[in-house]
């Protein structure tokens, strides 16, 4: 017996496996567009890492006046994990009275994922004014520093301090 060279029955396998993709990458028919969720789901972010805290009550919170000229974003969960970044970003505004508008948001809330793409990120971070990098001096001359990710292994809180009184400073002189 030889092997079938011709027929209608070669593409049938290709095919029924194309149509397995679709129904499984398909989904349910739940809404996932940012902002789309039903109330209390958790918004998934691409490049993200899922947390397991509750959901907080409010998306965001904000400190100082929002025509600031320094404007300070973050993206990051709202839970105790997290509790010294947030904490870092309201003393950007305290430390600037009237300068620097800082706002903290839970990307994993409908609102916040929204804001998230909004932003043109793709992992959490702190932006001054919409960079999430800044040139800051040392000792051997400038270098860059990337606000993404967690405290201490991209940035320390040191940095975040030196790039908002840097971008304070440009706005506002000296």
């Amino acid at each position: 017996m030889g092997r079938r060279t011709s027929g209608h029955n070669g593409g049938f396998r290709p095919a029924a496996m194309m149509l397995a993709w679709v129904f499984l990458t398909a989904g349910c028919g739940k809404p996932t567009l940012p902002g789309k969720q039903f109330r209390g789901q958790r918004a998934s972010v691409p490049g993200l890492a899922a947390t397991d805290t509750p959901l907080p009550a409010k998306p965001f919170q904000e400190w100082g006046p929002s025509n600031a000229k320094v404007k300070v974003l973050a993206f990051f969960p709202i839970d105790e994990p997290h509790k010294k970044v947030m904490d870092l970003v309201k003393e950007m505004a305290d430390k600037h009275p009237g300068k620097v508008y800082a706002r903290y948001v839970d990307y994993r809330t409908p609102e916040g994922a929204q804001l998230f793409q909004q932003s043109n990120t793709t992992v959490a971070c702190i932006t001054i004014n919409g960079q999430s990098s800044a040139d800051l001096p040392s000792q051997y001359g400038p270098r860059t520093v990337d606000f993404v990710k967690e405290i201490g292994r991209y940035w320390t809180a040191d940095d975040l301090r030196a790039a908002v009184a840097q971008e304070v400073r440009k706005q506002y002189g000296s």
